[in-house]
């Protein structure tokens, strides 16, 4: 039976590079696309979905929104949620606790193949499902995606809220604590439901620590109060760390309240700053509806719009990555080059004056760039030669593919033209990425 899964990405460029590449040997996977949550729902609402893979900041609903009406509406459906923000703090397996499952852009395709593989291999529920989203997992997501917001959790006895400035927990309250006290005692709810509300600015900052310290202590305290067998000394594990931070079911799935209350908060109309005359924390109220009703609406932080940055990993070809000494020898527009050759198949990069003259390139041993450059340059001609009688403008790219691999053309300012060589399968996607990423700084590096 043919398996759908359904890539939601704003990026035309990713969303082309996965359709293209993601279900190769998976004749039973058939891609699904769209360019917005609103796109994605519609998509959803006519099809049934085994898998939903999702950027997280993008244009009106963003990949949180989905996500929860995801898990409202089809809960059956997995999702994996790709973002380009920096994880530093986030080793591989924090990103992947709680329920959801996390892929940092740029990601090599092969290891985006086989979580999707063993998603749709998986009958009863992987870590990819958000059957069951849990409160670790929205924590992350605020985190991972710099969110505004505020987080409330409600029980059948309790009510807490979590306040994000930028990514970062910067206050917290619940029932008469405030602070890092409320924001443990809140992470140790056993049920109940979860709504974040984006734009929401914090009444005070309580909370000082970096969101990987909080999650860090949260775990060992976590690890100290469950009960232990006694056990030698050889048979202990591991001081838990952030990659013990799979809380499991924390938080039940949300409940239908969860998306009634999130429609009184439309994309266009979040709620914004808080009153500057909001007290300190230990006269603060301890309902937690209170701070939302003093907030009055305002956008999302623009800061959390950013672009992918596709630094692809290091590949396993024969171009490998400069050794210290070597980098201090290479030039300005070298060091730009070698992120084409540094992408798995790519084995030239060559910047060519429009007269056919090679100003800088790096390429495979035995290879003649110089020659490169000559053909080229009057291959480059011919493209741009052809949009013009056509009438399609100025040439932003060009790609011809050959039976041992495409040779990919793009113009650098007015006098030159990036060539790029690589082997067949080799990830386009990245390529044009890269292209987009970086002509301008070439243009500048060589004072073009």
């Amino acid at each position: 039976m043919t398996k759908k899964v359904l890539v939601v990405d704003d990026e035309e460029d990713m969303l082309w590079m996965l359709q293209r590449n993601l279900n190769k040997g998976m004749p039973d996977v058939e891609m699904l696309s769209a360019r917005s949550g609103e796109e994605a729902l519609a998509v959803l609402s006519d099809t049934t979905v085994e898998l939903v893979i999702t950027d997280i900041n993008m244009p009106g609903m963003n990949g949180l929104d989905l996500l929860i009406e995801i898990n409202n509406r089809y809960p059956d459906t997995g999702v994996i949620i790709m973002t380009a923000y920096p994880s530093s703090a986030y080793e591989r397996e924090a990103m992947m606790s709680g329920s959801l499952r996390f892929i940092e852009k740029p990601f090599d395709i092969k290891d985006m193949r086989d979580i999707v593989k063993t998603v749709l291999k998986t009958s009863d529920g992987f870590q990819g499902t958000i059957n069951g989203i849990d409160l670790m997992d929205i924590i992350q997501f605020n985190g991972l995606s710099q969110a505004t917001a505020a987080l409330k959790v409600t029980t059948a006895e309790q009510e807490g809220m979590l306040f994000f400035k930028n990514g970062a927990v910067v206050h917290a309250m619940c029932d008469q604590a405030s602070g890092e006290e409320a924001f443990f005692k809140i992470i140790t709810f056993n049920d109940g439901t979860l709504q974040n509300i984006r734009g929401v600015e914090p009444p005070i900052i309580s909370i000082n620590k970096s969101l990987e310290s909080l999650l860090f202590e949260a775990a060992v305290r976590n690890d100290e109060a469950t009960p232990r067998q006694e056990t030698n000394e050889d048979d202990r594990g591991p001081v838990a760390t952030l990659e013990d931070l799979d809380t499991g079911d924390i938080i039940a799935p949300l409940e239908d309240e969860t998306e009634d209350a999130l429609t009184d908060f439309p994309d266009d109309g979040l709620p914004g700053a808080i009153s500057d005359s909001v007290p300190e924390a230990a006269n603060e109220p301890p309902a937690a509806e209170q701070a939302i009703a003093e907030t009055s609406a305002q956008p999302d932080d623009e800061s959390q719009q950013q672009e992918i940055q596709p630094d692809q990993p290091v590949a396993n070809n024969d171009q490998q990555p400069p050794t210290p000494e070597e980098d201090n020898e290479m030039t300005d527009i070298q060091k730009i080059l070698a992120e084409f050759t540094n992408i798995e198949g790519v084995h030239t990069a060559c910047l060519v004056g429009r007269d056919g003259f090679l100003l800088d390139s790096i390429a495979r041993s035995g290879i003649d760039a110089e020659m490169i450059g000559a053909i080229a340059s009057s291959g480059f001609g011919s493209a741009e030669s052809m949009g013009n009688q056509l009438g399609q403008g100025d040439l932003n790219m060009t790609m011809l593919e050959y039976t041992e691999g495409p040779v990919m053309f793009a113009p650098v300012g007015s006098d030159a033209f990036l060539v790029i060589v690589a082997d067949k399968d080799t990830n386009l996607g990245w390529i044009r990425l890269t292209i987009k990423k970086n002509s301008k700084i070439i243009e500048k590096a060589a004072n073009l």
